[in-house]
C-alpha cells in the first residue's frame, strides 16, 4: 500500500471510530507497528489526527469538559492505573528534595510509595498535606481560598506565596490533555496556582491516566511541550512528552 493510500485509510479509520489503538490500525491495514507509529507521527504533525499514548484520536473528537467531579468520586475511578502512576512518580523523588504536590487523586496516589528521606513538601491540597504529615514528612500548606470540590487552596494569595519558593520537583494533576491546547482544568483560580507552581519547579510532571487524553477543559494552565507526562498504556507506565514519539 502506498504511503498516501495508508494516510487516507488511517484518517478514515480514526475519524469513523473516534479513536484507535496502534495495534488496531496495524491489524486493519496489515502493516507493521513501526510503520503505524511513523505514519501517526507524520499525520499528527499535519494536524490530520491527534497522536496519543498507544494510538490516535480524531481531531474532530476532542471532548470538552465543563464540569468537575468531587474528590470522593474521583478517588474511586481508575484505581489500578493511578496506583501504577503514583508508584512510578514516587520513585523519582530523592533524599532531601523539596517537592511540590498539586491537588488531585493521581498525585495523592504517590504518597504511600514515597521511600526517600529528609524531604520537604509544599502543597495546596489539604487532603495531601494531612496524609504526608501523618507519615512524618515536613509539610507546608499554601494559604488561599478553599475550593471544596478539589479540597484545595487557590487564588491570588496562593500564587503570591508560591513566588517565594523553588522546588526540585513538581507533580500535577490535570482534567484534560490536548496536543494543541495543552493541560487544562475547569477553574481559572486553580489553573493560576498550577501555572505558578510549574514556573517554580525545576522539573514538572503531569500525572494522568489515559482517559485524560483528547479532553479539553475551560482553562489551559500550561502548553509547555517539554513537561513530562506520566501515564498508563495498558499495564505499562510511560513517561514521555508530546515532543517525543508517544
Amino acid at each position: 500500500m502506498l504511503k498516501e493510500d495508508r494516510f487516507l485509510e488511517i484518517i478514515r479509520l480514526v475519524n469513523e471510530n473516534g479513536s484507535l489503538k496502534t495495534k488496531e490500525i496495524s491489524d486493519y491495514l496489515s502493516i507493521s507497528l513501526a510503520t503505524v507509529r511513523r505514519d501517526l507521527k507524520e499525520l499528527d504533525s499535519l494536524n490530520k489526527i491527534q497522536k496519543v499514548f498507544g494510538g490516535a484520536n480524531s481531531i474532530k473528537n476532542a471532548q470538552f469538559i465543563n464540569t468537575e467531579d468531587d474528590m470522593a468520586l474521583k478517588s474511586k475511578l481508575n484505581l489500578k492505573e493511578k496506583k501504577l502512576i503514583g508508584q512510578y512518580a514516587a520513585s523519582l523523588i530523592k533524599d532531601y528534595d523539596f517537592v511540590y504536590m498539586d491537588s488531585g487523586t493521581s498525585v495523592y496516589a504517590m504518597i504511600d510509595f514515597i521511600k526517600a528521606k529528609n524531604l520537604n513538601f509544599m502543597t495546596n491540597s489539604i487532603t495531601t498535606g494531612k496524609k504526608l504529615a501523618s507519615l512524618g514528612h515536613e509539610v507546608f500548606i499554601l494559604p488561599g481560598k478553599l475550593k471544596l470540590t478539589t479540597e484545595s487552596l487557590v487564588g491570588a494569595t496562593t500564587c503570591d506565596f508560591l513566588d517565594k519558593f523553588n522546588f526540585n520537583l513538581g507533580f500535577f494533576g490535570t482534567n484534560g490533555i490536548h496536543k494543541d491546547l495543552g493541560f487544562s482544568t475547569p477553574d481559572i483560580n486553580e489553573a493560576m496556582v498550577k501555572t505558578k507552581a510549574i514556573e517554580r519547579s525545576m522539573k514538572s510532571f503531569i500525572l494522568a491516566d489515559s482517559s485524560k487524553f483528547g479532553k479539553v477543559s475551560q482553562v489551559s494552565f500550561s502548553k509547555d511541550p517539554n513537561i513530562r507526562i506520566i501515564s498508563n498504556d495498558k499495564e505499562k507506565i510511560v513517561s514521555k512528552t508530546y515532543k517525543e514519539d508517544l
